[in-house]
């Protein structure tokens, strides 16, 4: 069909100005054969629009293998890493530890040395006292000193 003859079917609907609308003036005419010179060039386009998604189906699964594979290395990267850093961890938490722990010890050492010598200089007199008290009890004096639970008063 020619160009002509196909812009004959339709003519203008209501004034001429910015909004037109045609309809076709030949409603007998068969669509199916007025279409069809085009719809068959389209065939071969779905046929090229076909090949064109089955080779792009078949680079993302081969770029979704590929990212599947580089995915299983780094985790099993980070694994490796994790167990190391681990060990690691442990390790410094361990001689912190054991830093601390002679640290605690050297203090406690240090405050049972402050305590002997302590007690070596009060033992002495508390001594005396304890016999004096003995002593004036058993003289009669001080008898009022002790509670009678036997407890200093």
């Amino acid at each position: 069909m020619r160009l002509r003859t196909l812009l004959a079917r339709f003519r203008l609907m209501g004034t001429p100005g910015a909004a037109v609308v045609a309809v076709p003036a030949d409603r007998t005419g068969d669509p199916a054969a007025e279409l069809a010179p085009v719809l068959s060039r389209l065939t071969g386009v779905q046929e090229q629009a076909s090949e064109i998604r089955a080779r792009a189906r078949g680079e993302a699964d081969a770029i979704v293998r590929r990212a599947a594979r580089q995915a299983a290395g780094i985790v099993a990267d980070a694994e490796g890493r994790a167990s190391r850093v681990r060990a690691e961890a442990v390790a410094a938490a361990l001689t912190e530890a054991r830093r601390e722990e002679t640290a605690l010890l050297a203090a406690g050492r240090s405050a049972a040395a402050q305590v002997r010598r302590r007690a070596d200089e009060r033992i002495p007199g508390l001594a005396d006292r304890v016999a004096e008290e003995a002593l004036g009890r058993l003289d009669g004096e001080g008898s009022d000193a002790w509670a009678p639970g036997g407890s200093p008063a």
